[in-house]
This record gives C-alpha cells, structure tokens and sequence, in this order.
C-alpha cells in the first residue's frame, strides 16, 4: 500500500492566495494611505490645547496683576515678558515661542518655508496669526488662527483649526 502525500500547494492553490491578497490590499490601501495628513491634524489640536492651556495661565497671572481688562498689558512669568490682549496672550508671533515649548519659526510672509516645526505668521493689523506645520503654506488648510477681537463684546478669543488640507 503506498500512500500518495502532498508535500507543499498546487499552483492553483497560490493563484487563489495572490489574487484574494491583492483584492485586500486594494481595499485596504486607501485606508491606510492618509495617515500622515490625519497625524498632522492631530498634531493641529494638540498645538491648539497648549495655547488654550498657555493663554489660561497667562489670564490667570493677568488677574493676580490687574491687568485683564488692559489692552496691551503685560506679565512676567518664568523671567520672559509676554505681552496681553485683555489678559490674554496678545496674538503675535513672539508670544507664542515665549510661551508655547516647541521649535517655532516666525514667518515673515504666508508663503515663507518653514524650516523648524512649526512656522507662526503675525496677520498685519495684530488681532491675529497663523500656526501652520512643516510642509505646509498658510492658506493650504492646514493650520491654527488665534485671533483676539477686542471690537466684539461676547468672547472675543477664538481659535479655528482648519485641517482639511492636512
């Protein structure tokens, strides 16, 4: 009696494997494509929390100084002088690499290449700027506006990522 053993997989049997792999990898290619784009919008909203988080602080040592109602004013935190908006960290580029840790580049122009991690553009009048990542331009959607109205009486703060772009 000899028994007949099969010792490895028919080329049939292989086809089907590529073929079922290579349908897989179609559908699940573009899931997996964009995470850089969603890793840099995640990056955007960290960014947004720590200047929440900064501009609280600065408001909470505008308090103690009696300065939250004074347009500009400034604190002293940590030896560095940060210039305030109504107790709030006035939106200039300078302020942001004084309070936020970070490699910050200031930008002179919104077209300017950002070299370090993060390029912050001063928008002319002084109510507000830009906070854009490497490899992106200002306007690409893909950045952080902080932006102080003081002509508007309900909150005058506001913060705006837009990612779409990312």
């Amino acid at each position: 009696m000899h028994k007949n053993l099969q010792n490895g997989f028919t080329l049939i049997e292989l086809i089907i494997v590529i073929v079922i792999l290579g349908i897989l990898a179609v559908v699940a290619a573009p899931k997996f494509i964009d995470l850089k784009g969603d890793a840099v919008a995640a990056e955007l909203k960290a960014v947004e929390g720590a200047l929440k988080s900064a501009n609280s602080l600065i408001y909470a040592k505008a308090i103690m100084a009696g300065q939250e109602k004074l347009e500009p004013g400034s604190i002293t935190t940590n030896g560095v002088t940060i210039s305030t908006t109504i107790g709030n960290l006035t939106p200039l580029s300078a302020n942001v690499i004084l309070a936020l840790d970070g490699n910050y580049q200031i930008m002179t122009n919104a077209n300017d290449t950002i070299t370090a991690d993060w390029g912050v553009y001063d928008v002319p009048g002084g109510k507000s700027m830009y906070i854009v990542p490497k490899g992106y331009a200002t306007f690409d959607s893909c950045s952080l506006l902080y932006n102080i109205d003081t002509t508007i009486t309900a909150d005058p703060i506001y913060y705006a990522v837009t990612n779409s772009g990312c």
